[in-house]
């Protein structure tokens, strides 16, 4: 009879869930260091939208969060690899990401623009990036999107990072930078010299969600619900506008761009691949 137990309980815990990533009451968060506005490092401290998202809704669940700074190729990795528990880094929903990873998102929409420099600039439509060289880095859905496009007219340079992009485009080494708008925006609040073309996007909207390794699903549901809950209250456009000012000046219908639905949270969290 004891043995018999015995191994019901065993059979029943191997088949169970690993145990929840916040059991402890503190989560290791990758992040990014290097994008003013959404995830940026000044003096050992993290701040931008990303972060605010993250320290918001794990606050809803409890949770203290611990974040460390995660290059835009490693996400996947350092999730599966069990380096980090989530990762909050402009980090965009797809299909493909889907089947690796479990999201909790969106938390924001944006589409993919283009950023030069302000003085002297001559590129106002799509059409002005013949011939010029547009600098992107690996890892990002923008580097796709790009390649996408099939535009021989576009020279493409491909750097290490967003920082190596910047410095190309001061240095006049590349003549636009081209990722998601969300980010392009947050650059130029810390270099004035550079500005985004309104008028160029890229692609279909990215959707950004906060990533885990698959086989934790119930902590996904509880962020997603802590999700829903955030976006619904005053608190989303309260961090949004604090730490991207730079997006309401240039656009007055920031909300219903830049603002998820909760019925695009729902089809995209926690699953595995869209809900239709």
């Amino acid at each position: 009879m004891v043995l018999t137990v015995a191994a019901l309980t065993a059979t029943a815990c191997g088949s169970s869930e690993p145990a929840s990533l916040f059991k402890d009451g503190r989560v290791s968060v990758g992040a990014k260091n290097d994008q003013p506005g959404t995830g940026v490092v000044h003096k050992y401290k993290f701040s931008g939208f990303d972060i605010s998202v993250t320290q918001q809704i794990l606050g809803e669940v409890g949770v203290e969060p611990d974040f460390g700074i995660v290059p835009s190729e490693d996400r996947t990795a350092v999730l599966t690899d069990k380096k980090k528990d989530l990762v909050a880094a402009t980090f965009s929903i797809t299909t493909d990401r889907m089947k690796e990873l479990d999201f909790a998102g969106p938390y924001a929409a944006t589409f993919q623009g283009v950023m030069v420099r302000t003085k002297g600039n001559r590129v106002h439509r799509y059409e002005d990036l013949f011939g010029k060289r547009v600098c992107t880095w690996p890892g990002t859905t923008s580097k796709i999107t790009l390649d996408k496009q099939g535009d021989q007219r576009i020279a493409v340079n491909e750097r290490e990072d967003a920082a190596s992009c910047i410095n190309a485009l001061r240095n006049k080494e590349a003549d636009a930078v081209s990722t998601d708008q969300m980010i392009l925006y947050g650059i130029t609040q810390e270099n004035p010299d550079f500005e985004v073309i309104p008028g160029i996007t890229l692609g279909s909207a990215n959707q950004y969600g906060i990533a885990m390794a698959k086989g934790h699903r119930a902590d996904c549901l509880r962020l997603r619900d802590a999700l829903r809950k955030y976006v619904t209250s005053n608190s989303w456009s309260h961090d949004f506008s604090t730490s991207l000012p730079s997006i309401p000046k240039a656009d007055t219908t920031w909300e219903t761009d830049y603002k998820p639905r909760v019925e695009t949270i729902d089809a995209l969290s926690c699953r595995d691949e869209p809900k239709t």
